[in-house]
């Protein structure tokens, strides 16, 4: 709470100290006036002062983000003397962005409060998949508590049957399960056997205790396979031929796969012929040994995959033995392999420059001449490969975006819009972003090109990207790849050295240039970085840390990721791919992923990177900065420029 209020201090001072100028778009004076005073009101409300709220509202009159000053407020409120006030409030304004949270958070304190019925009448109402699992339960305890228990025991039971732990939420409706005999031994069994499957020891030992020591001592054998799957199966013969032994020993080898792929290999022919595996779990046991060992590159990996019968081989393990014969250079063997991916899957621009690669080097350059003019005559990673292959221009297509002002000016004048400005302008980014693609929606194609252009000019980059593209204004170039904070991303990236376009291709493709934005793994802001990579980079930056706040500030940001970057260069002896790759998935993963002979060709690297999301990362980083540079300088950097071989594993 007290970093929320930081921030919202801090923004009100810089909109106090900025000229009317730094509000693009139709802000003035009284507008900028209101924007300051919006931001003060808004610590009051949130902190559950009405009266600090109150000063402001003359200021306040007709601006478009009034009503969420209420909903702080509410929500700083939520009780008995409110609920009234609540639930008239939310059907006023059930569009907006904050209901989602207020509507919860209201449920979840008539649920503390034992409001049974107001909470029932919310809940049927507003959650009626029932998705969410702390409300499921706090309505089937409400229903106990109203003595609604019609189809009762079912739907409480669907929820005690889970393979994982549920809420402290559901626990007087399991209590309830327990008093009505519902429970049974052999439920709890069926629970354990499932909390087994999905590795959730903790919960089967629980179940276990009622069962007695034989359930405990069960639990206790796929524990100890899980802390040691070698030594758990290196003797076939301590399993016999039942389904809850196959189970534990297919868990096993699932086990055993992640940890030493090769034994796993060399152990499974044993237990396949002393076990009836089911024909699905011998697939999918096989599929994973192969696979793991096509990812981490070991030798065995192209024997496991060309091992696998036909049956189990699926589009992954398909793709994958493509991969690790172009990995092993055997340029003809990949190119039959690539014959059996699926024709929609071989369509792909991915496939269509390798299958043009192994043409070209198997001889068949008459052949692959006219695939890679194709690539080349689009836009992309392998269309600039392709290019640079027979030695084409890039074809950047560029077609602007013609405005029409009477078409911009109405919509900055629809209500809707105009609030998704101020929660931009207000640093209610993500909010706004929830609201903004709502607005979309309620757009023709022709008026989302026309707000694509009006987001930009406010500097909300994010916005213009994503509805430039669904909008179908992809060769829009100055729409979708912009130049926010150039003078910061330049100077950063001169004093860090390395080129801004790459800074820049770095920055668009983690935040789509969203200063606040947060990754499910933790990452910040622009050029998205980790707490802890923030803190270490901003000793060697020598910038003052203050943890969030730094990494949402976007010149803070960008200094931290440009450092940070030319470190990854320097680790990887300015290979440009590597440091990339580095800086997505770590760099001691890049090192891991290194040839462990010969040096190889950096396409053929990328295309063999065992994360996907990796691999896709490095991909349109590299597209991105070719885009960026043309746009930067009219000039063409070309792929192969910055794509220099791999060096193998010191």
């Amino acid at each position: 709470m007290a970093q929320r209020l930081l921030l919202l201090l801090l923004l009100a001072a810089a909109l106090a100290a900025a000229p009317a100028s730094a509000f693009p778009g139709p802000a003035g004076p009284d507008l900028q006036t209101q924007r300051e005073a919006f931001l003060k009101a808004r610590v009051q409300a949130e902190a559950g002062r009405w009266e600090g709220v109150e000063p402001w509202l003359g200021v306040l009159e007709d601006y478009p983000l009034v009503p969420d000053l209420r909903a702080a407020w509410l929500d700083a409120n939520l009780g008995p003397e409110t609920d009234q006030e609540v639930s008239r409030f939310l059907a006023s304004h059930d569009d907006l962005a904050f209901a989602r949270g207020l509507r919860y958070r209201w449920a979840l304190s008539l649920a503390r409060r034992e409001a049974w019925d107001t909470y029932l009448e919310l809940y049927e109402s507003s959650y009626p998949d029932g998705g969410d699992a702390v409300l499921r339960c706090h309505a089937l305890t409400a229903r106990i508590s109203t003595g609604r228990e019609a189809g009762l025991r079912d739907e409480a039971l669907e929820m005690w049957l889970s393979p994982v732990s549920q809420p402290d939420a559901c626990d007087p409706a399991f209590t309830w399960l327990e008093e009505q005999g519902a429970l049974t031994s052999q439920r709890r069994t069926q629970r354990m056997e499932l909390a087994l499957d999905a590795g959730e020891f903790r919960l089967a030992r629980w179940l276990a205790r009622p069962l007695g020591t034989a359930a405990v001592a069960e639990v206790d054998r796929w524990t100890g396979m899980r802390a040691e799957p070698a030594a758990r199966l290196a003797d076939p013969d301590a399993y016999p031929d039942t389904d809850a032994e196959r189970a534990l020993v297919v868990y096993g080898f699932r086990r055993l796969a992640s940890e030493d792929p090769e034994r796993a290999a060399d152990l499974w022919p044993a237990y396949d012929r002393q076990l009836s595996f089911s024909a699905a779990d011998r697939d999918r046991t096989l599929r994973r040994i192969a696979l793991i060992h096509a990812w981490r590159h070991l030798p065995g990996a192209r024997q496991a995959l060309e091992a696998l019968p036909p049956e189990a081989h699926d589009d992954d393990t398909r793709a994958w033995t493509v991969r690790t014969l172009l990995r092993e250079e055997d340029w003809a063997a990949a190119l039959e392999a690539l014959q059996a991916l699926p024709p929609t899957q071989q369509q792909e621009p991915a496939w269509r420059y390798w299958r043009a690669r192994m043409l070209d080097v198997t001889g068949a350059a008459d052949q692959a001449r006219p695939l890679f003019e194709a690539l080349a005559g689009e836009r992309g990673y392998h269309s600039f490969l392709s290019a640079d292959r027979i030695g084409a221009e890039y074809a950047w297509g560029y077609a602007p975006t013609p405005a029409r002002e009477d078409v911009i000016a109405a919509l900055a004048d629809r209500p809707d819009i105009r609030r998704t400005r101020e929660l931009f302008y207000t640093g209610e980014e993500s909010r706004g972003r929830v609201e903004w693609t709502r607005a979309m929606r309620r757009l023709s194609p022709e008026e989302q090109a026309q707000a694509s252009i009006l987001a930009s000019r406010w500097g909300w980059y994010s916005q213009a990207i994503s509805t430039a593209s669904s909008s179908g204004l992809r060769n829009d170039l100055e729409l979708r790849f912009p130049l926010p904070w150039r003078p910061v991303f330049e100077d950063r990236s001169r004093r860090a050295g390395i080129p801004s376009t790459w800074a820049y291709g770095i920055a668009r493709s983690e935040s789509l240039f969203m200063p606040d934005v947060v990754s499910r793994a933790g990452a910040v802001g622009l050029m998205q970085l980790m707490p802890a990579t923030g803190r270490q980079t901003a000793r060697s930056a020598g910038i003052p840390y203050r943890g969030r706040v730094t990494l949402t500030d976007p010149e803070a940001n960008v200094t931290l990721g440009t450092t940070y970057l030319s470190s990854m260069l320097a680790r990887f002896a300015n290979n440009r791919v590597l440091a990339t790759a580095a800086y997505n998935a770590g760099p001691h993963r890049v090192e891991q992923w290194l040839p462990e002979t010969g040096p190889l060709d950096a396409d053929v690297w990328v295309e063999t990177v065992p994360f996907s999301e990796t691999r896709g990362y490095v991909r349109r980083v590299l597209a991105s900065e070719a885009v960026f540079n043309w746009r930067m300088s009219g000039e063409t950097l070309r792929l192969t420029e910055v794509m220099q071989p791999v060096p193998p594993r010191p």
